[in-house]
């Protein structure tokens, strides 16, 4: 039986959450059944781990079509300037004639329109909240006509949580699958990154039946271990944000918040874990650290690679974002037992059961966050139980394997 050939359009180049999504998607759906082949606008990470995969993977330039609020000016001369790679991207579709074409982001319109000048069938996957108030998107035309775009120019529209759904229902036809991760694949890396031969008893990819008590002692030894390769102690109470710098990420909140708890824990520290996208706002928090007195609380990491490297040497995950469509980064540090704090917001409530498996603070107010911070910091009871049930809902509710098996589901309308 031939391989049905799916060619997969993304807005980037890089490994973000929603290209890491992607990554994940495109590794993991059966290759006995599909051909996958990979467009993205330029050579960057994303770029480089496909071809390392072996997963066919095209250049073809396209600016975005969709822009944030500050640059809607750039969308009519980035459509202008998309024209060439759109009949590229035609002419290339055309001579792989896929079963399906798959758009990643609302932002990649391109994918939409080459599947449609060829008549073939498009599945669009959304991420963006389009009907926020301060969307990070902004169609010069306005989110509601985008989102009637996307629809009309879609068989079958998937996003990422039950938020990120609400524009186009009852509408269009719209399917909800979660993001999920490869748990046996993350313990692999922790224990191969650690150099550890063999993993600790209880270690988390033992599946059905696994003790909290195994778990909690696995997720302390590796803790600590990961510990002792940075400049940090057993001692030190982590707090990490991870995530590029930009406005609705949110990292002026948690600064604030680490202000409101300073004194009261002498031993507390921040970690910022991104690039900083958008040097206006890097600036802003450079000052902010200057202006609350802090910079000795405070560091930063940049982009890591290998995100598991480090992540379980947090003892809380804080996610301050103004507004998050669905929060991958929840899921992964519950992966590892990371106790989270975050808004209550977006997508993540559909994640986060407030005071069973994390906290959720009052959206936008950096002391509700110091306050479930310091909630978990002082009891122990907390953090035991957030780490294992945080790990539980992870295995039960966004494991990779059953993304694909739901994508692979829809998939075979068109097989």
């Amino acid at each position: 039986m031939s391989l049905a050939t799916l060619v997969f359009v993304s807005h980037s180049a890089e490994l973000n959450g929603a290209e890491l999504m992607l990554f994940e998607l495109i590794k993991h759906l059966d290759s006995r059944k599909f051909q996958k082949v990979l467009v993205v606008p330029r050579h960057g990470r994303f770029f480089h781990r496909a071809v390392e995969l072996g997963i066919q993977t095209r250049v073809i330039p396209q600016k975005w079509w969709v822009t944030s609020s500050a640059q809607q000016w750039r969308q009519p001369l980035n459509w202008a300037l998309n024209l060439a790679g759109l009949i590229q991207l035609a002419s290339f579709l055309k001579s792989k004639s896929p079963r399906v074409v798959i758009s990643n982001s609302s932002v990649a319109l391109g994918g939409a329109l080459a599947a449609r000048l060829n008549k073939l069938p498009h599945i669009w996957i959304v991420h963006e909240l389009l009907d926020h108030p301060q969307a990070v998107v902004k169609f010069i035309g306005g989110n509601k006509l985008l989102a009637s775009i996307i629809g009309h120019c879609s068989n079958l529209l998937v996003a990422n949580s039950r938020v990120t759904a609400r524009p186009f229902q009852p509408f269009y036809p719209v399917e909800i699958i979660y993001n999920g991760v490869d748990l046996g694949e993350v313990q692999k890396k922790i224990y191969r990154l650690m150099a550890i031969e063999n993993q600790p008893e209880g270690s988390l990819d033992q599946g059905v039946g696994l003790k909290e008590s195994n778990f909690l002692l696995t997720r302390k030894i590796v803790k600590s271990r990961i510990r002792q390769q940075w400049p940090l102690t057993c001692e030190d109470q982590l707090l990490g944000v991870v995530g590029k710098f930009k406005r609705e990420k949110g990292q002026d909140m948690a600064l604030r918040a680490l202000a409101i708890l300073k004194d009261v824990f002498p031993k507390l520290k921040l970690i910022f874990i991104g690039d900083p996208s958008e040097a206006k706002y890097f600036r802003l928090i450079k000052n902010l650290v200057t202006q609350l007195g802090v910079g000795k609380r405070v560091l930063f990491q940049g982009y890591i690679d290998e995100l598991y490297s480090f992540l379980p040497a947090l003892d809380i995950l804080v996610v301050p974002s103004r507004q998050e469509s669905f929060g991958r980064v929840v899921v992964e540090a519950m992966a590892v037992g990371v106790p989270v704090v975050a808004f209550n917001q977006g997508g993540i409530p559909e994640i986060i059961e407030d005071g069973r498996n994390g906290f959720l603070a009052q959206a936008f107010s950096p002391r509700s966050l110091a306050e479930k911070v310091a909630l978990i910091l002082n009891n122990p009871e907390y953090e035991q139980k957030f780490s294992f049930q945080g790990y539980q809902t992870v295995k039960s509710r966004f494991d990779l394997s059953d993304q694909v098996r739901n994508f692979e589901r829809i998939l075979e309308r068109w097989l």
